[in-house]
């Protein structure tokens, strides 16, 4: 299985953050398919620093969405994690992202890779009309950093926070980030892409063979 070129984009502030990860963007697999994620881990993770409510009201992110919080955690599926909103919203739990496929893109403001991927899946979220839905995880990061990063790019899609890292060992993303993981509408995990997705086609193709729906460009 082929590995991608590591990143080595990293801010400053959040060397120490960078570290506990092993790399920002570090090369992964190109991708798995149908590699579940453990269900043995569940909570609700508390957030950290509090993010400011100028910066959240300045990205305008959409609420994030409502999940099934009776839905039985899938072995094959996200992990049973309830996670707080970067923005507007209920809280996130993962194993309840359920009737919608569902496109999860785990990031963080201080991976470079992660910058440029939110623009490719900000236009996946605002053409797919609501038949596949676009979360981000914000892992171990600043929310103000993270919040202005998305304002600055005009990204709006919903951010799920996990400040403490509390998925990483569940969902495998402590080889590097950016991950991201396609979720059938029963919760299932149908494939992981670890790396950057590097266009808004590879994006799309990806959806389509793996979620069953075709989002035009």
């Amino acid at each position: 299985m082929s590995r991608r070129t590591p990143y080595a984009a990293r801010l400053a502030p959040l060397v120490a953050a960078t570290a506990v990860l092993a790399g920002c963007g570090s090369a992964g697999d190109a991708g798995t398919r149908v590699t579940p994620a453990s269900s043995g881990s569940s909570g609700v993770a508390s957030p950290g620093l509090p993010a400011p409510a100028d910066l959240v009201a300045a990205a305008d992110l959409a609420d994030c969405p409502a999940s099934d919080p009776s839905a039985a955690a899938r072995t094959d599926g996200l992990p049973d994690v309830t996670l707080p909103c970067l923005g507007d919203g209920p809280a996130v739990r993962l194993a309840g992202l359920r009737g919608t496929p569902t496109v999860v893109n785990v990031w963080a403001s201080w991976c470079g890779p992660c910058r440029e991927e939110l623009t490719r899946f900000a236009d996946l979220a605002a053409s797919a009309q609501g038949t596949v839905r676009v979360v981000g995880l914000d892992a171990i990061d600043d929310p103000a950093s993270a919040l202005s990063l998305l304002s600055d790019a005009g990204v709006h899609y919903p951010s799920a926070r996990d400040d403490r890292g509390v998925s990483k060992a569940p969902m495998r993303w402590g080889s590097g980030l950016p991950v991201t993981y396609f979720v059938d509408a029963d919760g299932a995990i149908t494939f992981e892409q670890h790396g950057a997705i590097t266009s808004g086609v590879e994006l799309r193709r990806l959806v389509t063979e793996h979620l069953g729906v075709t989002v035009p460009s």
